[in-house]
């Protein structure tokens, strides 16, 4: 941003006169599900494999790449492995383990430094490396040596300043949020007060900007919210073990904790509205434990987010997930997809009719994972509802309201990029229905079966046809979907019985 103040007013000292260990969570750094994701012996050799992508990685050289995605680069330098690995020296007390953690923090130092730049010096990564890097020193701090203790403190604190004269103030969203989070994170390590009480300040208005009144993060992905709500959780934390508890932060768990426990509960992977997959938070369980342990926090489940949109419907062991909201904040719609009016349905946990989900941000397939087609959910005279462009980019939108809601029904309306207009109503009672109605439009509508269901169409011409369908990011399958057509009106019916299969009619 050239030109512009990238910092919050508030300049870091250049010595660093002592550091004071977090308070940490192993209830999230050590999380059963997250640390799956790793093969600690594949990475004890080398082998690295990072959203499903394979490399074998040559740690004495540049951190970057080439022939990997940007996202892909920049998981590398977040060093979330640093904790899988730094379990099993816990659980073994072999110091292969901790040697390894330390050698690449080491290599990480002296191959990428500032002058050099690259993605290990995007604002981001430092947010989530600084992060990793002072819990992983929290933890380890008694088993590390005074040569290596120096020379990673004086990295942290070199990445600490830089950040703090380049914060993502164009991004925006949670991009901003993590740089304010690792902000106060780093002040409280190196006890710098003039920053923490500045950035502390910033960010607890950060969250007024970014969490609903109904507690889901503006952005409307159930992925991105989880990382917020962890985010609160790791600053909280950190600062009632500073002893500095902070109320006005902390009165966000719960609402917060209120929506992912809404959203997740009971199904086995989290909601794929927007952009998300399942391989990149904290598990929904580790956070549900962390904020009682910490907090005495429990979830509570509601049905209606009215303002992020979600509306939830249980039948049995039957959930319907809806999403009657607008694609994201106005100013920041980079995570929104063509998803409005969507819907996702699960039995006794399993998805039965899914959106598809979110494979790359860079990649060729990145526009059809944002499109309508890649949603449960319609289009009027073939017009995408609103207008994506670039891998983060939407111009004119979509607008949805709610006409009527009740305990098994909903009526949206909504107008697309063309000012266009379409209602649909989903009624969950002894089957799921859904009907679509615009007068004299042409409807297109897609529906995406992960199981064979008993599914009835009420429509002019029906297609079935391969799609792609990414529950975690880097990785995707191929899944037959069903586009529908007609004039004016379209409906579906999906019975709702003891049955797991049945066919397409």
């Amino acid at each position: 941003m050239i030109g512009q103040d990238c910092s919050i007013g508030c300049n870091i000292r250049e010595q660093v006169n002592s550091v004071n260990p977090i308070k940490v969570i192993p209830e999230l750094d050590f999380d059963s599900k997250f640390l799956a994701r790793f093969s600690v012996d594949e990475w004890m050799e080398d082998k690295v494999t990072l959203l499903h992508s394979f490399h074998q990685m040559t740690w004495n050289q540049r951190w970057d790449c080439e022939q990997k995605s940007t996202l892909w680069n920049f998981n590398l330098h977040y060093f979330e492995f640093l904790f899988p690995i730094f379990y099993a020296y816990q659980k073994t007390g072999d110091r292969r383990y901790l040697n390894k953690t330390t050698d690449m923090i080491l290599n990480w130092i002296k191959w990428n430094p500032q002058n050099k730049g690259g993605n290990g010096w995007s604002p981001y990564t430092i947010d989530l490396r600084l992060t990793n890097w002072i819990s992983f020193y929290s933890y380890a701090e008694h088993y590390l040596s005074d040569d290596f203790k120096e020379k990673m403190i004086a990295s942290v604190h070199e990445q600490y300043r830089f950040l703090s004269k380049h914060l993502e103030k164009d991004i925006q969203g949670n991009h901003y949020f993590e740089d304010l989070k690792t902000l106060v994170l780093c002040a409280i390590f190196f006890q710098d007060f003039t920053m923490l009480d500045t950035a502390l300040r910033e960010l607890k208005k950060e969250c007024k900007e970014e969490i609903l009144k109904d507690g889901m993060h503006f952005e409307l992905s159930p992925m991105y919210h989880n990382l917020i709500l962890e985010g609160i959780i790791k600053v909280a934390v950190a600062l009632r073990g500073y002893s500095h508890p902070d109320s006005d932060l902390e009165a966000y768990i719960q609402p917060m904790i209120n929506a992912a426990w809404s959203l997740q509960e009971s199904i086995e992977r989290i909601p794929l509205f927007n952009d998300g997959g399942d391989n990149v938070s904290k598990s929904l369980e580790a956070l549900v434990t962390a904020v009682e342990v910490y907090f005495n926090i429990k979830p509570v489940f509601k049905n209606e987010f009215y303002y992020a949109g979600y509306y939830i419907f249980k039948k049995n062991d039957w959930k319907l997930i809806v999403d009657a909201g607008q694609p994201g904040p106005s100013y920041i719609p980079g995570h929104a997809h063509c998803d409005a009016l969507s819907f996702e349905l699960y039995k006794a946990g399993v998805p039965v009719i899914t959106n598809c989900g979110t494979y790359a941000y860079q990649s060729e397939l990145r526009n059809f994972f944002r499109s309508t087609a890649a949603h449960n959910t319609v289009l009027i005279n073939q017009v995408e509802q609103s207008q994506c462009w670039g891998i983060f980019r939407m111009a004119k939108r979509s607008r949805v309201r709610v006409l009527e809601v009740d305990s098994h029904k909903i009526i949206m309306e909504m107008q697309d990029q063309c000012g266009m207009k379409v209602r649909r109503t989903i009624n969950i009672a002894e089957k799921l229905t859904v009907t679509d109605e615009a007068e004299n439009e042409e409807l297109t509508a897609y529906l995406h079966p992960l199981i064979p269901v008993s599914v009835s169409f009420i429509c002019d011409n029906l297609e079935k046809q391969q799609q792609f369908y990414a529950p975690e990011y880097g990785k995707y399958e191929k899944i037959y979907a069903i586009e529908y057509r007609g004039k004016g009106r379209l409906t579906l019916e999906i019975q709702l019985d003891d049955k797991t299969g049945g066919n397409h009619e």
